[in-house]
């Protein structure tokens, strides 16, 4: 599997419009070639910065159309596919104005296991929570500029108090009900 073959799928071909790929599906493209060229082809690719390794089997096609914010979801979702993920603590209280400062991080909360990570330009901090599957979708709502679903204001406080309780000195409270208010009501 040479660099030609990669043009090919992942520029020209049905993988021009898949941003965040996992290696399985990487391997339903090249299935005809062996295992050992497979791999051999996907370090080639890496190499040649055609795909971004973001973790063991996760990748970013950088042949894609830039994806942005929006790209977060998609590679969110290739991170941990078998479980809930939302966007939670400093990130979403600085995206409902809580929070003035600007996270270095998009931190979310997911029901798998927690992990940093780097992916086309973008700083992805996973932690674990141990809310239930019903909590985490009676209290979030899809995000269509990133693509994932974000915590209820007030689930995202309780959240980042129990990660990072210095935090919560530096937060609007204000705000953070007038924000509470337009979501509705919040249940625990």
């Amino acid at each position: 599997m040479n660099l030609h073959d990669g043009i090919q799928m992942l520029v020209l071909g049905v993988g021009r419009d898949m941003f965040a790929l996992r290696h399985e599906e990487l391997r339903l493209m090249f299935r005809q070639h062996s295992d050992r060229a497979f791999q051999r082809g996907l370090a080639k690719f890496v190499r040649s910065g055609l795909l971004e390794r973001v973790a063991r089997g996760v990748y970013v096609n950088h042949a894609a159309d830039c994806r942005g914010a929006t790209g977060l979801g998609e590679i969110v979702y290739a991170l941990r596919p078998d479980h809930l993920t939302y966007m939670s603590y400093e990130t979403a209280l600085a995206d409902c104005g809580t929070l003035s400062q600007v996270p270095f991080w998009y931190t979310l909360a997911t029901t798998g296991r927690g992990g940093e990570y780097r992916a086309a330009h973008m700083d992805i901090l996973l932690r674990h929570t141990s809310r239930s599957d019903a909590q985490i979708l009676r209290n979030t709502a899809f995000d269509e500029r990133y693509k994932v679903r974000t915590a209820h204001p007030q689930m995202a406080l309780e959240d980042t108090r129990r990660a990072i309780p210095l935090l919560a000195r530096e937060l609007d409270m204000e705000t953070h009900r007038e924000v509470v208010e337009e979501w509705g009501p919040y249940r625990a």
